[in-house]
């Protein structure tokens, strides 16, 4: 059978792009929108294996709306957004919770179609770690509370400015940075200051601007 796939993208040429070079490819692409509403009246027809989805769609519904209904009709539907960052959330901290199992992919990365190929195939598996082929960072499977922690820590903020930023208690904000900077592998040393590593890595994965 072939991977049944459904893009939602509001660049036309991006959009007919995938269409074509996915088509190459052997998949069935069921339906090709820029509009929220018809991808998910459409994927009540089709029944997709999985979705690409463009995570800003213009005014409206955004690519996670979208997702989020897909799922709700399709619990077992591939998920991949693209973005124009490795991690966008590392720059804007609106940015919500992508429903389990998404994955983010750049726009930039897109043009090996042979890796986005296989990057459907694992998403409609229902597996959301691909490997190296589409590297998005130390931070791709982070939870948005925790990239706004820490980025927040690159901005200097102390455990207790954070705390009220965040409307949490100072215990939690000091328990999450352990456990980042245990994921990021940086070792609990007196002799260095955990919270610059925190913010070198931070500001590698997003740049200086993300702290504008």
């Amino acid at each position: 059978m072939k991977l049944s796939v459904a893009i939602v993208e509001d660049h036309a040429f991006t959009r007919t792009t995938l269409h074509s070079a996915l088509t190459a490819k052997g998949l069935d692409v069921v339906f090709s929108t820029a509009n929220a509403s018809e991808a998910v009246r459409l994927a009540r027809l089709k029944f997709p294996h999985v979705a690409l989805l463009d995570l800003h769609l213009g005014k409206g519904p955004t690519g996670i709306d979208v997702a989020v209904e897909l799922r709700s009709q399709n619990p077992h539907i591939g998920l991949i957004f693209l973005t124009s960052f490795d991690d966008p959330r590392l720059l804007d901290s609106s940015i919500g919770e992508l429903p389990e199992g998404s994955i983010y992919v750049t726009k930039s990365a897109i043009g090996d179609i042979d890796a986005l190929v296989k990057m459907l195939y694992t998403s409609a598996l229902g597996k959301s770690d691909i490997g190296s082929d589409f590297p998005g960072g130390p931070l791709r499977n982070f939870t948005s509370r925790q990239v706004s922690i820490l980025r927040l820590v690159a901005l200097g903020f102390s455990n207790s400015e954070i705390a009220k930023q965040l409307f949490i208690t100072e215990k939690s904000v000091e328990s999450a940075i352990r456990r980042l900077a245990k994921s990021l592998n940086i070792k609990t040393d007196p002799s260095a200051n955990q919270r610059v590593h925190l913010a070198n890595v931070f500001l590698r994965s997003a740049g200086p601007s993300a702290l504008e």
